[in-house]
């Protein structure tokens, strides 16, 4: 991946914009060989617009060989809302893994869908539903499969939930920042920050995209994106060949996120940024 991300980075410095580069690193993540970057680089899209472009790489995702990858895209397109991806969620809910159901419920539940509903009203009434067709008879394999529906219930809520509030940016990410070792009070701080639109906050979050913590550059990079901070477009392209993959991403979500039109329209190509180094 450092070696993708660099050859990226000469060629963006040679032509391209970030727009271009952040895309690449995406679209790469999304297809890499280890699994565990395909998640991170999944779940990093919880910054952008459902827009066709980044919906057909998160319904990719829905189709990898790992659930961990399937129950990432599946929260990512319930965070984002994305609307034309509901028949695969629907079709999601047959995984025989039983966090990538509840992650698919969880998103179609959050878009006003019934399948989602469907499968959280089954859960709750446990044995005493005696429903039939293809959501129950998913349902209570996994309720065997674990033995328990309440704690089914819980991995769809904790596993697959898109939470709004002071974790605004997404809270599969914000629930994997916290959990690292490197975690400070910083990574909190920026995170929470995500919400606020005062100056003093967006100047504090900039200064932090040069931190040493990778989970504080992550933290600030996306609250950055959130709060649709379009004067720090540059500062955010900077983190584009940042050397944890994680912050990468969270960048290139960042990066497309500032230049895309709430109306989902092809975006006006941007000027090149000039790299710096840090």
């Amino acid at each position: 991946m450092r070696l993708f991300i660099i050859l990226l980075t000469a060629t963006y410095l040679m032509a391209q914009t970030p727009d271009d580069v952040a895309w690449r690193i995406l679209e790469h993540g999304i297809h890499e060989g280890n699994p565990i970057k395909r998640r991170q680089a999944t779940l990093a899209m919880s910054l952008v617009l459902p827009t066709p472009r980044p919906v057909a790489l998160l319904q990719d995702a829905l189709a990898d060989k790992e659930a961990s990858v399937r129950e990432a895209a599946c929260a990512t397109l319930g965070e984002i809302k994305a609307r034309t991806a509901i028949p695969k969620l629907q079709a999601a809910v047959s995984d025989p893994v039983p966090e990538v159901t509840f992650a698919a419920a969880k998103a179609l539940y959050g878009m006003g869908n019934q399948t989602g509903v469907d499968v959280l009203t089954e859960v709750l009434l446990g044995e005493q539903s005696d429903a039939s067709g293809f959501v129950s008879s998913s349902i209570r394999t996994m309720r065997l499969k674990l033995h328990d529906p309440k704690a089914l219930l819980l991995i769809g809520v904790n596993e697959g939930a898109g939470l709004a509030g002071p974790f605004a940016m997404g809270l599969p990410i914000a629930e994997g920042l916290l959990k690292d070792n490197q975690a400070s009070g910083q990574t909190v701080a920026a995170l929470l920050l995500a919400t606020d639109r005062s100056p003093q906050s967006l100047d504090a979050l900039k200064k932090a995209l040069e931190d040493k913590n990778w989970t504080v550059r992550t933290a600030a990079v996306r609250a950055i994106g959130k709060r649709n901070a379009t004067t720090l477009y540059d500062n955010a392209a900077l983190l584009l060949d940042d050397k944890r993959d994680e912050v990468a991403y969270s960048a290139a979500a960042a990066v497309i996120r500032l230049r895309q039109p709430a109306s989902g329209k092809a975006p006006v190509a941007q000027s090149k940024n000039r790299k710096k180094g840090r």
